[in-house]
């Protein structure tokens, strides 16, 4: 049983650069640590066939110490949409990234969602990621728009 009852984390930046680049660039979960500072790695299990159920792992800080976790592609749709699901583990995130042109033509609109699901003592666990996603999220956004903006692709 989970608990994610209306209780995702939500965000939204704007970012000069194309929609595909943008997706390429949060499809790629190597370059996941140059814009979350708490992932120190991550990757995909079989990057050669890369869509809806490719796994991948990363390590993660959490709570003073370093972490791994498995996770899965749940929605792939080129230059528009992104999504992944924690595997395993007491607390469990689910990640959407949709990717449009925005009103203006001349960059993206990134929308950003976040939910976490906790799972037996993840149930008591679940609402302080939910906290520190919310507080996060800002500048987590932040970093993802000046990574792509002013960096090199």
């Amino acid at each position: 049983m989970s608990d994610t009852k209306d209780k995702s984390i939500n965000g939204t930046v704007e970012i000069a650069r194309s929609p595909h680049e943008v997706f390429e660039y949060i499809a790629d979960p190597v370059r996941i640590p140059e814009w979350q500072p708490d992932v120190r790695t991550a990757a995909f299990d079989d990057p050669a066939a890369v869509g809806v159920g490719t796994r991948g792992r990363e390590v993660r800080h959490v709570m003073g110490s370093d972490r791994s976790f498995r996770w899965v592609i749940t929605e792939y749709s080129p230059d528009q949409r992104y999504g992944v699901r924690g595997l395993g583990g007491p607390v469990r995130a689910h990640v959407t990234m949709d990717v449009s042109p925005n009103t203006n033509g001349a960059g993206t609109q990134l929308s950003y969602g976040i939910a976490f699901e906790g799972h037996g003592v993840g149930r008591l666990i679940a609402p302080l990621a939910r906290k520190g996603a919310r507080k996060d999220l800002p500048a987590t956004l932040d970093s993802l728009r000046r990574q792509l903006e002013e960096a090199p692709l």
